[in-house]
């Protein structure tokens, strides 16, 4: 032990030959501050770890899906037609699953009109923390809330829109939900007057899988309208990607989409084209695993040790540069490592 305590592999200067200075005593201050800093930093990232986005290939096998939508058409329900239809040209009329109410269309206050392209991507904690299930309310009456025939109501608006909301299960596999007008698009006992159609509309939500009403959509909160021609459709192509959010053992399995949108109207010339609301979806292969990681302690030690190292080396050799600088500009007496009141300790000094 007394050889290992006198053996250095890397010789250092002795005590009494070193020339100090309160500069450089301020500088090496300045960088262990600076250290402390990086260190509590780090200390920090390493108990909040850091938020990591995987992209893989869709393993799970999903024969449906189901779509969760709430809006408001500014047509009355007995008028409307909603079907879904995908590329294996299976059809099926939901207007029976989903929940048809009368109601006065308007567009709720802090909707975005004719605007959606801002979307914001919410918080892993924020999304692990509003992902609470639901399903949607059973079908309401308005009309026993507003008597037509009370004089008292006298004062409300026509019913002349229509409250649609419900969750309908669809094949995983390319296709639309069409929202058309009796006898316009798929032959009917009956056919809506043009007169009576309006297709304007307020999208209150609109998400694919388990239905969790405190996550935001991009169509969310949403409204369209054309006020020069009320004949107008309404086409959204959603591109749907599977998202698992994961964090401390809690999972949260649902779908992320992005959206884009068009309109066309009955004074475009083309009549063959069908008018409505039509929300058109497409499944990626590729999911996304948002999780929550942090490193082991070893490696935190590895890495702090690291970084400490690589700036106190990169430390010294900026006050080495520093120092030459100094003393070329500016003489030796601006030299970082000059210490005018320091007593020489030499032997030949009495």
């Amino acid at each position: 032990m007394a050889g290992l305590k006198t053996f250095d592999a890397f010789p250092k200067t002795e005590e009494q030959y070193k020339k100090k200075s309160t500069k450089g005593g301020l500088t090496s201050l300045l960088t262990y501050l600076f250290l402390l800093f990086i260190a509590w930093t780090e200390f920090g990232e390493y108990f909040g770890g850091y938020i990591d986005y995987q992209y893989t290939v869709d393993n799970q096998v999903r024969d449906t899906v189901q779509i969760n939508i709430d809006l408001y058409v500014n047509t009355k329900c007995e008028w409307l037609h909603i079907n879904v239809r995908d590329q294996t040209m299976d059809r099926k009329l939901v207007s029976e699953e989903l929940q048809l109410e009368d109601m006065p269309f308007f567009i709720p206050y802090d909707t975005k009109v004719n605007d959606f392209n801002e979307i914001i991507t919410p918080e892993l904690d924020e999304i692990l923390g509003e992902a609470i299930p639901a399903e949607f309310r059973e079908k309401l009456d308005t009309r026993a809330f507003f008597d037509e025939n009370d004089p008292m109501n006298a004062h409300l608006p026509e019913f002349n829109g229509c409250h649609i909301f419900g969750s309908v299960p669809v094949n995983r596999v390319s296709g639309e939900l069409q929202i058309t007008a009796k006898g316009l698009g798929y032959l009917d006992s009956r056919k809506a007057p043009l007169e009576d159609l309006n297709f304007a509309h307020v999208i209150n939500e609109l998400s694919y899988g388990d239905f969790y009403p405190y996550i935001d959509n991009p169509l969310d909160n949403t409204a369209q309208f054309n006020k020069d021609e009320p004949l107008t459709a309404y086409v959204y192509y959603t591109s749907v990607v599977p998202t698992l959010f994961q964090k401390l053992g809690a999972e949260v399995d649902t779908n992320q989409y992005s959206v884009n949108d068009y309109r066309y109207s009955s004074k475009d010339g083309n009549t063959k084209r069908v008018l409505g609301i039509f929300f058109k979806y497409n499944f990626e292969p590729l999911s996304i695993v948002v999780s929550d990681v942090r490193l082991s302690f070893v490696q935190f030690l590895v890495r702090l040790v690291a970084i400490c190292s690589f700036l106190v080396y990169c430390a010294s050799w900026i006050f080495t540069f520093l120092d030459m600088a100094l003393i070329t500009v500016m003489g030796p007496k601006w030299s970082l490592r000059y210490q005018p009141d320091a007593k020489s300790k030499g032997i030949l000094d009495r």
